[in-house]
């Protein structure tokens, strides 16, 4: 095993927020299992996942409840056992709403989920004895997807089409850059050996001569420490500590912090023979293979400087954001503002609505400090948006053309290469809207 001692970054791009680590060190807490669940079937980028129940049946923990329709939708799959109540519209964090399944389980249900936790045993004892196939077929059947907010399915990640360039490397993000959100931090802490072991299945399912680079940010110290101990026997894995640095997580910045190696605009990782895949999820693909287990729960942050039982929470999907609240200690009065992920790419929400899906990695009550809303003036050409855009666009012309509907000029300044980071906002002397505006260029310039 190789390992870094000289830490590393992307660039002199990005900003450096405040980073209200307020759950930082703090140990993972189990959210109990709840009675009832509202499962959405929009879990992926692609298309939903179609319903393989029907009202009225009764499905065991872990059965599959929907399945993949095409290579970029998933499967999906209940975290308790119970009946069908519902199949149809249900109420989305977002406010959007989409296709779900409700399920609720009686008293004997879920005495015996709790019992079946109690007995669970590995379903594979040596991962030596398992071929690509098997892996990967583990993998899809669990649904697993991008856990660090993509959700693109990670069996076809792992599975690029034949014309692609061979991977080389196989990246692993554990920067963990948003402020607030410390999940990934948690579970690095404490389930080191068992991110290994699915970063070690990653690596059988792509080849003999791919290597993998572990990038995790230096403001993580015990994480980087653990990772390097639980490492140590794994000559193809090596771990790095990075500077920290917003959006450091981003794949074209992980990609050149951690090989040099720069993603030319239009194109994905595998074109400079990368493949890349978030911590959460080669855990998720640990418990996958060998203990086939599907993707039901997450790690996520919960937290607000005002909110008094911020944490990390191991929560079952499809978990009432209302009721995993309210179990926790309530809204705070101070709260002004509720995110669904970290304060830099994370999206506010209207309220505790919907429930909790696999690609919600954090939920954040925010009071006025926090989230202080400025007074947008006219822009003073500054520079700073030009000057931290980690993707060398010019997000104060691109905000204006987009206010203007002018559609060819957002795409010949490259509008769709924005990653929506919030590097602009963040340190717009004006406080503009830069990167509302930007979206708006974005849904603009893909209009036919």
């Amino acid at each position: 095993m190789n390992i870094f001692k000289k830490t590393i970054n992307f660039g002199n791009k990005g900003v450096h927020p405040a980073e209200m680590k307020l759950t930082s060190g703090k140990a993972i807490k189990d959210i109990p299992l709840p009675r009832r669940v509202e499962i959405s079937l929009c879990q992926s980028l692609g298309k939903p996942a179609k319903a393989v129940v029907a009202v009225g049946d009764h499905v065991d923990r872990f059965a599959l409840i929907g399945e993949a329709q095409g290579p970029v939708s998933t499967n999906v799959h209940t975290p308790i056992s119970g009946i069908v109540k519902s199949i149809g519209k249900i109420e989305t964090a977002d406010g959007h709403g989409a296709e779900g399944i409700i399920i609720e389980a009686s008293d004997a249900d879920h005495a015996s989920d709790l019992q079946s936790i109690c007995d669970a045993t590995p379903r594979v004892n040596d991962i030596n004895k398992l071929s690509r196939e098997d892996i990967l077929n583990a993998i899809r059947n669990a649904g697993i997807v991008g856990m660090g907010g993509a959700t693109f399915p990670t069996a076809t990640k792992l599975a690029p089409p034949p014309s692609s360039p061979y991977c080389e490397y196989l990246l692993i993000n554990g920067a963990e850059c948003e402020p607030y959100l410390t999940c990934d931090d948690a579970i690095m802490r404490e389930m080191s050996v068992e991110i290994i072991t699915g970063i070690e299945l990653m690596l059988r399912a792509l080849g003999e001569d791919v290597k993998c680079i572990v990038g995790i940010e230096d403001n993580k110290p015990q994480a980087i420490s653990q990772m390097t101990i639980a490492a140590r026997n794994h000559s193809r894995i090596s771990i790095v500590a990075m500077r920290t640095r917003y959006p450091q997580g981003g794949e074209k910045m992980l990609t050149k912090a951690l090989v040099n190696r720069e993603i030319a605009s239009g194109q994905l990782p595998i074109s400079q023979g990368v493949i890349i895949h978030n911590v959460s999820t080669a855990l998720a693909v640990y418990y996958a293979v060998v203990w086939g287990v599907p993707l039901v729960e997450r790690v996520m942050t919960i937290s607000g400087t005002d909110f008094v039982a911020s944490g990390n929470y191991r929560v079952p999907i499809g978990t009432s954001v209302k009721e995993l609240i309210e179990q926790l200690g309530n809204v705070p009065e101070t709260t002004i503002k509720i995110v669904n992920g970290g304060t830099m790419m994370g999206r506010a929400i209207g309220g505790l609505q919907g429930s909790t899906t696999k690609g919600m990695s954090g939920l954040l009550m925010l009071n006025t400090n926090e989230t202080q809303i400025r007074e947008t003036t006219p822009c003073v050409r500054c520079g700073k948006c030009v000057e931290v855009c980690p993707m060398g666009l010019e997000p104060y012309l691109i905000a204006r053309l987009a206010e203007l509907s002018r559609k060819e000029d957002l795409k010949a300044h490259h509008v769709l290469d924005c990653m929506e980071c919030g590097c602009c906002s963040y340190s717009c002397m004006a406080g503009r809207r830069l990167v509302d505006w930007i979206k708006v260029g974005k849904a603009i310039a893909r209009k036919n």
